[in-house]
């Protein structure tokens, strides 16, 4: 039921019995105690004709907060979300020092910042989330980052993380936090099976199945930058759209830089569009036939805007068509939710266990 109020921003008490298959009495006591314990708030519309007010039902946002960091490399980004699914403030930061006690040192004042901006009630975060660049290694939430992280290899991460938020820890992969977002405010709520694409410095990625993020036996699934290696195809993240913007004549000493300073009619973009609309294609293709998503939504760290026309230029190969019937692949989308997916993801994490799950 929490789950439904967030993703359609409220419904009606006349109508979840059918939505959730439960008796109009089940759903009458699930109601009357979400809003006594203050969850959920209930208001009365007039009726359009005969019969009793119907009853509206919504979240209650100041309930409970999540508060989020994504770790990527070249910046450190933050949220803060509450119950509702609105993002209450952000903040993000460009890092020259990668180690574990400068970042430290910056989430505990930017936490201390984003709460006092928003003006809450900080005894209601229930948690905060990390999402943190590399792919899982043994151990428990043991990650190989990136080069310019070296500095966290081998690290403890929810330990080191939860010393610095002063909450509850939950993490997991930055792309995987930004499918998380994805899935809760965003693309998810019309389409609850999709691949996230997540853009960023490199290139990863997240699966949602039914609603819920599927990680695998090893912690992996979603890895898809491992694909275009195997099929050496190229790897069009946006690295490369900084060296195709710096060839165009838009040069960006990184892609922080890049990405406060670029523009729609920047040389460069199309180059960049061309070579990774091929790679996008296989990709999407093989994910068509191995997990059968019902969209491959394009996201990450670039432009809104970007993304739509990256959407807009794969055109996936068509199977052989059997008994004149073609194979169904997913359709292409650009991401819905605005900001920092990762770092928003991160902070519903500890919601969506609590309220969600």
């Amino acid at each position: 039921m929490l789950d439904t109020l967030l993703k359609e921003g409220g419904a009606t008490q006349a109508s979840l019995p059918g939505r959730l298959d439960l008796s109009q009495p089940s759903i009458a006591r699930l109601v009357n105690g979400f809003v006594a314990e203050g969850i959920v708030t209930s208001t009365s519309r007039a009726p359009t004709g005969r019969g009793n007010p119907s009853v509206l039902l919504h979240l209650s946002a100041d309930f409970a907060y999540g508060i989020g960091a994504s770790l990527v490399g070249d910046a450190l980004s933050m949220a803060l979300v509450d119950l509702a699914g609105a993002v209450r403030g952000t903040r993000r930061v460009a890092l020259e020092d990668r180690s574990r006690a400068a970042i430290v040192a910056h989430i505990r004042c930017e936490r201390d910042d984003l709460v006092a901006a928003a003006g809450i009630d900080s005894t209601r975060l229930v948690g905060a989330g990390v999402g943190f660049g590399g792919f899982l290694v043994d151990g428990p939430l043991r990650f190989n980052p990136p080069a310019v992280l070296a500095d966290w290899v081998d690290a403890d991460v929810p330990a080191i993380m939860g010393d610095a938020f002063g909450l509850p820890v939950l993490c997991d992969n930055d792309a995987t936090t930004a499918a998380i977002a994805e899935s809760l405010l965003g693309v998810g709520r019309t389409s609850p099976t999709f691949a996230f694409c997540h853009l960023t410095n490199g290139f990863g990625g997240g699966l949602i199945v039914d609603g819920r993020p599927m990680r695998g036996a090893l912690g992996n699934a979603g890895d898809f930058g491992g694909v275009w290696w195997l099929l050496d195809q190229g790897y069009p993240n946006l690295e490369r759209l900084r060296v195709h913007l710096a060839k165009g004549g838009d040069p960006f000493a990184s892609v922080e830089a890049m990405l406060e300073g670029i523009t729609r009619g920047m040389p460069g973009i199309e180059g960049w569009l061309a070579e990774a609309e091929r790679p996008f294609a296989s990709l999407a293709f093989l994910l068509g036939h191995m997990v059968s998503p019902e969209t491959v939504v394009i996201g990450g760290r670039l432009p809104g805007w970007l993304a739509e026309r990256l959407a807009a230029r794969i055109t996936l190969p068509a199977s052989p068509p059997r008994n004149d019937q073609p194979f169904r692949l997913p359709k292409i989308v650009a991401r819905q939710v605005d900001g920092d997916a990762a770092a928003i993801g991160a902070a519903l994490m500890p919601l969506q266990a609590l309220f969600f799950a």
